[in-house]
């Protein structure tokens, strides 16, 4: 059976309005991660200056103590960096694929997960009495 059923992908579900409560969780959430963006960019901007300093100290006197604590510091400048991009991605607004409306049946997932195989015929033994249309 062939379906010709067109689906609208232009449709969208018309908005509600948000209730005051969801609103105030909403700006208290928003409010926080706010504040963990700024940290982590002090933490970033913290990290830099030691790692400048170290950087110096390394120049100045070269010894296995400064250039280790110049390596340290510039790993630790880099996981700051990073912490802060994670935060920055948390923070933006998530995009989603177009919708594509699918008619599933069991045979298409099992298809697409690999898991279906066609079903063997079952070999049935040949009836020893042979039948004829006289003789039944």
């Amino acid at each position: 059976m062939k379906l010709n059923h067109k689906i609208n992908h232009g449709w969208q579900r018309p908005s509600e309005p948000i209730s005051e409560s969801y609103q105030r969780e909403i700006d208290r959430s928003v409010s926080k991660a706010e504040t963990k963006w700024r940290q982590a960019q002090r933490e970033v901007q913290r990290a830099e200056k030691a790692a400048a300093r170290a950087e110096l100290r390394a120049a100045r006197k070269p010894s296995p103590e400064t250039i280790a604590a110049r390596d340290e510091a510039r790993r630790l400048v880099l996981q700051r960096l990073d912490e802060l991009r994670q935060i920055e991605e948390l923070m933006r607004t998530p995009t989603h694929a177009p919708t594509v409306a699918v008619h599933r049946t069991g045979r298409q997932e099992r298809l697409e997960v690999g898991e279906y195989r066609k079903p063997r015929k079952k070999k049935t033994p040949k009836n020893p009495v042979k039948t004829t249309r006289r003789n039944p």
